[in-house]
């Protein structure tokens, strides 16, 4: 096969576009030629000139045809000449081309042989990159926060914000230095600069992305916080840290601020606490306190109770034993009657019988004091009946009762049988007779107390407690059950009775207890609650 057939053969087979330039007029071409350039007939093609493919100007600015004839004659003198073009096709779409034309000789004719490759596709990417990287380099060089460039050796590129970040004043000063440079010799955490940096800047590039809170120095020396985000990111194919750093002073200032008040309140909570604690443990010594003050007035009454029957038995013995030994040596000496006899029988019985009342009215005291008083140190539950034990302590109180000039009615059923802490029940109505006499009576004056209990359904207990005395105003009353709200303070008032009383009632008993007062008209105190066990 000769070397014409051959070339025949290549030219019309080949996949890239290929024409035959003469006289800058195209005067052959292969079926990838029409292709490319969306003809359908040869005559589409041959007989036009380059510049009829081709839009007025290439992008560049400069005319097609007077660039063309430029590359034509740059081939013409070289021999062979390779250049990017852009053309257009029949219906007037525009496409990149990779043009290579070669001087040759056909048929004894200097000719060009032209060969086109579609390129559009690689050009739209070659210019969709380009235009990210116009995009990139504006963000990056408009952005206010620090960008730059970072390689594991040291910094390649910064922007604006990142020269005035830290003081510097071109670019130039940036480029070359390490961020060790720019920063103090230790960071916060005692770690140094060194260390601390070196293992980050592998962590970035191992993982791709860290963030972190750095201490940087300024070239004049100020240290200041800086927030930094690294991104590991190719460049000219080299692989390099994009770094981005805000600085975060005044945002660390009020973390630390914030830190310290937090410590400071933290601090002051724990002194609460323990002020509350002991403000606790002295509340539960104040109302242990009021429970022995309480125990204390039962004993002084119950003494002075005693004192009397006591006395009056003590006086009916001794006035016996006189008389028992009078009428013995009567006997000796033989002087006795029959009549002194039977008199002293007579008032020996007497005598007898007033020692026994008392001392029974005294042993009878006793065992109310005692009950009463082991239940108000005990807490332990037992069946009482209500009538009786309300009676003995209204007994116990009989001495404050009478001082205070106050008579006490009780309206109770005799068949009211509960399981209960007595000492509970004990030291409410204590406190409740007490804190009458000792508040709502005018000295001199005394008043009256009214006691009701009544049992209702399912165990309910409720008992009515009212007095006639002063009572409380509208702006006391809401703050009778406070702890140490008192009005007679300067008389020793400690201002827990009724808070007790109050915590007794709805704590330890469940129930609830109401007041009610008109000033001048007395007080009412509603009482309810649930017995434990009802015994029947």
């Amino acid at each position: 096969m000769s070397d014409q057939s051959g070339f025949e053969t290549v030219f019309r087979d080949s996949m890239d576009g290929l024409a035959i330039l003469k006289n800058d007029i195209f005067v052959d071409c292969n079926q990838s030629m029409l292709n490319i350039v969306g003809a359908t007939r040869p005559e589409q093609f041959v007989g036009q000139t380059p510049a009829e493919f081709s839009p007025p100007f290439q992008p560049d600015g400069m005319p097609s045809a007077e660039k063309a004839e430029i590359m034509i004659s740059q081939c013409i003198e070289l021999g062979c000449t390779r250049f990017e073009w852009v053309h257009i096709k029949v219906d007037g779409t525009e496409f990149w081309a990779d043009v290579l034309l070669t001087k040759m000789t056909l048929d004894g004719e200097d000719v060009i042989h032209t060969s086109w490759r579609d390129i559009s596709e690689k050009k739209l990417l070659e210019l969709e990159t380009h235009k990210q990287k116009l995009t990139f380099e504006t963000l990056f060089n408009d952005s206010l926060d620090g960008l730059c460039l970072l390689t594991k050796e040291a910094y390649i590129d910064c922007n604006p914000a990142f020269v005035e970040l830290f003081g510097f004043k071109e670019k130039s000063e940036v480029i070359g230095i390490t961020p060790i440079d720019i920063s103090p010799e230790y960071q916060p955490d005692g770690q140094t600069s060194l260390n601390k940096a070196t293992t980050i800047i592998q962590t970035a590039f191992s993982e791709g992305k860290i963030r972190f809170e750095w201490m940087h120095q300024k070239l004049d020396g100020t240290e200041f916080w800086c927030e930094i985000v690294l991104f590991k990111i190719t460049v000219e194919d080299q692989e390099v840290l994009y770094a981005s750093t805000r600085d975060i002073s005044e945002k660390k200032e009020l973390e630390i601020a914030l830190q310290r008040s937090f410590d400071e309140v933290k601090t002051s909570n724990h002194e609460l606490e323990d002020m509350l604690e002991n403000l606790q443990q002295t509340q539960e010594k104040l109302v242990e306190s009021e429970k022995m003050a309480s125990l204390g007035s039962l004993v002084a009454g119950v003494a002075h109770e005693i004192n009397t029957p006591v006395g009056i038995a003590l006086t009916g013995t001794t006035q016996l034993m006189e008389e028992s030994r009078d009428i013995a040596q009567r006997y000796e000496e033989g002087a006795i009657t029959e009549d002194d006899f039977e008199e002293f029988l007579s008032m020996a019985n007497e005598l007898s019988e007033l020692v026994k009342k008392n001392l029974q009215r005294t042993a009878q005291l006793v065992k109310s004091f005692k009950q009463v008083a082991v239940d108000q140190t005990s807490e332990e539950d037992r069946e009482i009946n209500f009538k009786v034990y309300c009676e003995e302590v209204i007994s116990s109180l009989a001495s404050v009762i009478r001082k205070g000039q106050a008579e006490v009615s009780l309206d109770c059923p005799d068949d009211i049988q509960i399981m209960t802490n007595p000492g509970l029940l004990a030291q409410v109505l204590t406190n409740l007779i007490v804190n009458s006499i000792n508040h709502g009576f005018s000295e001199g004056t005394g008043g009256s107390i009214y006691l009701q209990v009544r049992e209702h359904e399912e165990g309910e207990i409720s008992i009515l407690y009212k007095d006639d005395g002063k009572g409380i105003s509208k702006e006391n009353l809401q703050k009778i059950f406070d702890p140490f709200f008192t009005t007679n303070r300067g008389k020793g008032g400690t201002g827990l009775g009724l808070n007790i009383t109050y915590n007794i009632i709805t704590s330890a008993l469940g129930g609830s207890i109401k007041c009610t007062s008109v000033e001048g008209e007395g007080v009412e105190f509603a009482i309810k609650f649930r017995a434990k066990n009802t015994a029947y």
